[in-house]
C-alpha cells in the first residue's frame, strides 16, 4: 500500500460539491474521495455556494470552498491554500487552464490533470496553442475513454505514455437490479406517481442539449406510439445552465412532444440520489448521442438491469457489448435505427430481461468506482515513484 497520501482534488467551480445541484463531475470527485481515504488525506477545493461553509471536514476529507471576487479568483485561492498544504498529488478536474496556473504557481508541483470530454479541450473555451501548453504543464493526464485519449493524441501531439484511459464507475450499492423485490417496489409506486403503470417506458437523463441527441427520440415517437401505443417516454433531463440557444433547443423538443401528446413525460432535473429508482422503472436507457466520450448514464443504467441502446460512437463501444448487453446504432441512421431497434426489443420481453442481467454482471465486473479508485491510486504513486 505504501505511504499515506496528501491529494488535494480541484473542482471546476461551477457545481457545488456536497450538494443536490452537484454535475456529475463533482459526484465522480465525492465518490473517488471517499475510497481515496484509506490510503490519502483528502483535500476537495471547490466554489462556495449559498449555506455552505467555507471549511469543513468529514473523516480524511476536508473541504475549502471559496467566492470569486475581484481580484480574487477561485483558482487563485486554490493556489494559496496549496501552498500551505504542500499535498503529494494535485488533481485537476476537467479544467486545463487550471493545471497552468498551478503549475507556473508551484513549479515542484505534481500535477494530474482529468479530463472527461472535448467540451473544455475546444472552441470556445480555449484554443489549441494554449490548449498545449497546458497539457504541458501537467505531469500525468487521465481520461475516461479509449476514444477520448485517440482524440487528445490526434488533435494536440501529445505523447501516448503521459495519458492513461481509467474507466468510470458505478455505485452498485445504490444502483441495484431492478428484480431485487425492494427496488421492484420503489420502481412500481414512482410508475404509479407519473401514471405510467402497464406502459412500456423508454428513458432519457440527461442534458437538453443538441449533441445529446434528444431531437432524434422525439422523432421517432410518431411511428412507435402507431406501432404500439403503450410506449411512452420519460425525459429526465435539464439544460442546467440556460443559453438562448438551449432555450431554443428545448422549445423544438416541446413541439417535437405536442405531436405525440400523452406518450412524453418531461421530468426536469432528477438529483444523482434519486435517479436509480428511474433507470429501475425504465425498459430500455436511450442515450442517442453524437459524442458521448464516456457516458456515465450507460453503466448506471446497466447496473440496475436496464439495456441501453446508444450510438456506436464516441465512448459507448467501450462499455456496450452490441446484442449482449445493448444495443448499438449507426451514428447516421438514428431515427431510423432506433425506431427498428425498439420495436424489435419491446416484441421480445424475455431478450430485454436477458440483455438487463447481462448487463448488470458485465457493470459488476468491469465499471465499479472501487476499481476506478485503485487505478487512479496506483497511477498517483507511479508518478512519485518517478520524482
Amino acid at each position: 500500500m505504501g505511504r499515506r497520501l496528501k491529494i488535494a482534488m480541484i473542482s471546476p467551480g461551477t457545481f457545488p460539491i456536497s450538494g443536490g445541484r452537484s454535475s456529475s463531475i463533482e459526484m465522480l470527485m465525492k465518490k473517488l474521495a471517499s475510497l481515496f481515504q484509506k490510503e490519502a488525506d483528502v483535500f476537495m477545493f471547490g466554489k462556495r455556494f449559498r449555506k455552505q461553509p467555507e471549511w469543513e471536514t468529514k473523516g480524511s476529507i476536508t473541504y475549502y470552498r471559496y467566492t470569486s471576487s475581484k481580484g480574487k479568483t477561485y483558482i487563485n485561492q486554490s493556489i494559496e491554500q496549496l501552498k500551505v498544504l504542500k499535498p503529494d498529488i494535485i488533481h485537476i478536474e476537467n479544467r486545463p487552464r487550471f493545471a497552468k496556473a498551478v503549475r507556473l504557481a508551484i513549479p515542484n508541483a505534481k500535477i494530474v490533470l482529468a479530463l472527461q470530454s472535448t467540451l473544455f479541450m475546444s472552441r470556445p473555451y480555449i484554443g489549441k496553442e494554449e490548449l498545449v501548453t497546458c497539457l504541458e504543464s501537467a505531469d500525468a493526464i487521465i481520461v475516461n475513454s479509449h476514444f477520448l485519449k485517440n482524440y487528445m493524441i490526434k488533435e494536440t501531439l501529445c505523447s501516448a505514455s503521459k495519458i492513461s484511459v481509467n474507466h468510470l464507475g458505478v455505485d452498485t450499492d445504490q444502483f441495484q437490479p431492478k428484480w431485487h423485490h425492494e427496488q421492484k417496489a420503489k420502481a412500481e409506486l414512482l410508475k404509479k406517481e407519473w401514471g405510467v403503470t402497464d406502459r412500456k417506458i423508454l428513458l432519457y437523463s440527461g442534458r437538453l442539449v443538441k449533441i445529446k441527441g434528444v431531437h432524434h427520440i422525439l422523432a421517432a415517437m410518431p411511428e412507435l406510439v402507431k406501432v404500439d401505443p403503450s410506449i411512452v417516454l420519460v425525459i429526465a433531463g435539464s439544460s442546467l445552465s440556460p443559453t438562448s440557444d438551449n432555450l431554443g433547443y428545448e422549445a423544438r423538443l416541446l413541439e417535437l412532444a405536442e405531436k405525440v401528446k400523452g406518450h412524453v413525460i418531461f421530468a426536469s432535473f432528477i438529483t444523482h440520489d434519486e435517479i436509480h429508482t428511474w433507470y429501475q422503472m425504465a425498459d430500455l436507457l436511450l442515450v442517442p448521442s453524437a459524442a458521448e466520450p464516456f457516458g456515465l448514464v450507460n453503466v448506471e443504467a446497466m447496473a440496475v438491469g436496464t439495456p441501453v441502446i446508444g450510438t456506436n460512437s464516441g465512448g459507448i463501444p467501450e462499455i456496450i457489448q452490441h446484442g449482449k448487453t445493448g444495443i448499438l446504432i449507426d451514428p447516421e441512421r438514428v431515427v431510423q435505427e432506433l425506431t427498428w431497434q425498439i420495436l424489435k426489443l419491446f416484441s421480445r420481453p424475455e431478450k430485454i430481461m436477458k440483455m438487463g442481467v447481462d448487463s448488470a454482471i458485465h457493470v459488476r465486473a468491469n465499471f465499479t468506482w472501487v476499481r476506478t479508485a485503485q487505478r487512479q491510486l496506483a497511477l498517483y504513486r507511479d508518478l512519485l515513484e518517478k520524482r
